[in-house]
């Protein structure tokens, strides 16, 4: 799994840079999501811009990522989502869960 991240003062941007969002990653992401998120206060942003394919796994990983960020009193924010991952979300009735860009 491959990712990038971007901190800076307001907000920080997880990039995934990979085409899945699935169980090949989901454990390795869930790891590094607990461990950046803690660490920060700021805006936190999961760009999904490199994305095609996600499965429930990868559902669970953005979910974990929101509740953190909703437990700190904030809103995940998801940029760059591609239609094929953003069907998921609307098939699991999550679009209003998520915060959009």
């Amino acid at each position: 799994m491959k990712y990038e991240v971007d901190k800076q003062q307001d907000k920080t941007i997880f990039k995934l840079v990979n085409d899945t969002l699935g169980h090949e990653v989901a454990a390795d992401l869930k790891t590094e999501l607990i461990f950046l998120q803690k660490e920060i206060d700021n805006q936190f942003i999961i760009d999904l811009g490199d994305v095609t394919k996600c499965d429930s796994s990868g559902i669970s990983c953005l979910l974990l990522s929101e509740r953190m960020e909703r437990e700190k009193g904030k809103k995940l924010i998801l940029r760059n989502v591609n239609d094929s991952v953003m069907e998921i979300i609307n098939i699991a009735r999550l679009e209003r869960v998520f915060d959009f860009e």
